[in-house]
């Protein structure tokens, strides 16, 4: 199996997460997204189907019996 070696440009990354915010802020400053739809829309877990699981154990522990 071969993989792609790729070098992350630390400069330009900053300059996109300051562009994202400020496109965030300006949404909020017009009122096109409240606050709470923002933050779902940067929420890391946004576009996983989450109510599709149940978790039953954390490290091998059982939470609940079925």
């Amino acid at each position: 199996m071969s993989y792609r070696v790729a070098h992350l440009d630390s400069r330009k990354r900053a300059l996109e997460k300051q562009e994202s915010r400020e496109r965030d802020q300006v949404r909020l400053d017009n009122g096109s997204v409240s606050p709470a739809q923002l933050r779902r829309e940067n929420s890391a877990f946004a576009e996983l189907p989450l109510h599709r699981y149940k978790m039953v154990a954390i490290g091998g522990k059982a939470l609940a019996r079925s």
